[in-house]
């Protein structure tokens, strides 16, 4: 398994916004130190909280200041953007990256980010997978495109800079449906799992739980004649995650920033997309239920551990795991949460031959073996 992290990123508007971006850049930096393999940068518009506009600004000065890392847009919401645009702006983003860029898409799920652009309902997803595929064919063809589409139009259409990776690794995110992680298996391309959704939700038809997300990836990666257990390979699963010395301990920590953060969310209408029971009232979305229910990965080294393996077992596998980046704590309580999870978590799930001798000596020198 491989660990990275998703920003969305979330800091409130009394916080100092020049500030919080300075901050990020030094938590991508201290994600790669620690040896997380990727880091993901969310694009809003409106709201009040998630204050990242542009993602490919942060994660261009991000790559001047790491060297191994791969930085995702997570995401750009096509919907909202000219894909000549965004096809010539990601190519340009892959070279100053060194071919460090993740592609990443979506349809634009935040409500008040659709009411600004004067987005109806039922036209961002058939936006966005038009966009899509403009896109792709700009970067992935060596002739000038054509296509005539019910939103955009070209003709002899060619970006001047194509990428640097010879394949651009397209993901896409799903929020309200399971089409996105059925296209990811159709394609070959990486889906990505919001932080807020259930792991399982059998009487709520308006939410994709994890197990639905993993049935439409593999089944329509078979039908295409693709490896379902590459397509789990490319599947990444964000969840919140707060580490400590106990779980009471982190759930102390957290709990006023928590709240802070759902109230913003819960007043969005996300609410929805979290339970398991659409009649359930958001009033029971409390703190200590989504810990366990959606779940969350909070405690101790050992706890995370873990609830890491009932997600991965119930789901039936994923490759990544993305740590949901928060502003729940001062700097040193996050950059202390993040060195436990690397330094006791992570190896857990990346055991290699000198990792099993070091246990196996470790045993007999604690006279277990």
């Amino acid at each position: 398994m491989k660990f990275g992290l998703f920003t969305m990123p979330e800091h409130p508007p009394q916080e100092n916004w020049t500030l919080s971006y300075d901050r990020d850049i030094a938590d991508i930096v201290l994600a790669e130190q620690l040896g997380f393999t990727e880091y993901w940068v969310g694009e809003h518009h409106t709201g009040g909280f998630e204050n990242v506009p542009v993602a490919e600004f942060m994660i261009a000065k991000a790559s001047a200041v790491t060297s191994k890392i791969r930085l995702g847009t997570g995401v750009v919401n096509l919907p909202y953007h000219e894909p000549f645009l965004v096809a010539e702006r990601l190519a340009f983003l892959d070279h100053l990256t060194h071919g460090r860029l993740e592609y990443g898409f979506g349809g634009g799920g935040l409500p008040t980010d659709k009411a600004l652009f004067q987005m109806p309902a039922d036209e961002a997803t058939p936006r966005m997978n038009e966009a899509m595929e403009i896109v792709w064919q700009l970067l992935t063809s060596d002739e000038p495109v054509d296509y005539q589409g019910v939103y955009w139009k070209y003709e002899n259409r060619q970006i001047q800079v194509g990428p640097y990776q010879d394949v651009p690794p397209f993901a896409i995110a799903g929020l309200t449906g399971t089409h996105n992680y059925a296209k990811c298996g159709e394609r070959g391309w990486n889906p990505l799992s919001v932080y807020f959704a259930p792991l399982l939700a059998e009487k709520n038809e308006f939410t994709p739980d994890l197990m639905q997300q993993a049935e439409a990836l593999t089944g329509a990666a078979s039908a295409a004649g693709l490896d379902p257990a590459v397509a789990r390979a490319n599947w990444r699963i964000s969840r919140e995650v707060y580490v400590s010395d106990d779980r009471n301990t982190a759930m102390n920590d957290i709990r006023a920033g928590v709240q802070r953060s759902y109230e913003y969310l819960l007043g969005l209408g996300l609410g929805a997309l979290m339970k398991e029971d659409k009649e359930m009232p958001d009033a029971e979305l409390t703190f200590e239920w989504m810990v366990e229910h959606l779940p969350w990965v909070i405690g101790s080294p050992e706890d995370c551990v873990r609830q890491i393996n009932e997600i991965h077992e119930s789901v039936g596998g994923f490759g990544t795991f993305l740590i949901n980046s928060r502003d729940w704590v001062t700097t040193d309580k996050w950059n202390r949460s993040l060195e436990l999870f690397a330094r006791y978590v992570m190896p857990q799930f990346q055991a290699n031959q000198h990792m099993k001798r070091r246990l196996k000596l470790a045993d007999v020198a604690l006279g277990r073996a």
